[in-house]
C-alpha cells in the first residue's frame, strides 16, 4: 500500500514538472500510453480506498480476536502486484503489457471490492 500512495504521489509531481529528463532523448507518448497511465491512477485511487477499508474491517476484527480470510490477503497482495507490473510496463514504455497488468488488476479489485461487500 505504501508504494501505492507513493505512485499516486509521483504522479502528481511528475506531472506538476514541465522540464524534461535530461538523460533520456523524450519519446512521444502515444495515446495508449496516456490512457494506461490515467487507468493505472484512476485503479491505484481505487485499490487505496478499497485497502483501507479493509484495514479498517480487519481493526475490528482484530479487537474481536479474529482476522481477515486469507482469500481476501491474498486478493490484495495479487491486486498490489498487478499494479506494480502495470507501473513497470508504463515506465518501460510498454502499453499492451500495461493494459493486460491493468485488467488483470481491475478483475482482481473487483473481486476484492465485492468480498468486502463494496461496489
Amino acid at each position: 500500500m505504501k508504494y501505492l500512495i507513493g505512485l499516486l504521489l509521483a504522479a502528481g509531481v511528475v506531472s506538476a514538472q514541465d522540464t524534461p529528463k535530461p538523460s533520456a532523448p523524450a519519446q512521444p507518448e502515444t495515446k495508449t500510453l496516456k490512457d494506461a497511465k490515467k487507468r493505472l491512477g484512476l485503479l491505484a485511487t481505487r485499490a487505496i480506498a478499497n485497502f483501507r477499508s479493509a484495514d479498517s474491517i480487519e481493526a475490528n476484527l482484530n479487537e474481536h480476536g479474529q482476522s481477515l480470510h486469507p482469500q481476501l490477503v491474498t486478493l490484495r497482495l495479487r491486486i498490489e502486484a498487478a499494479l506494480d507490473e502495470a507501473q513497470a510496463a508504463v515506465d518501460h514504455n510498454q502499453p499492451n503489457d500495461a493494459k493486460e497488468a491493468l485488467d488483470t488488476a481491475q478483475s482482481l479489485l473487483e473481486r476484492f471490492a465485492q468480498r468486502l461487500g463494496g461496489a
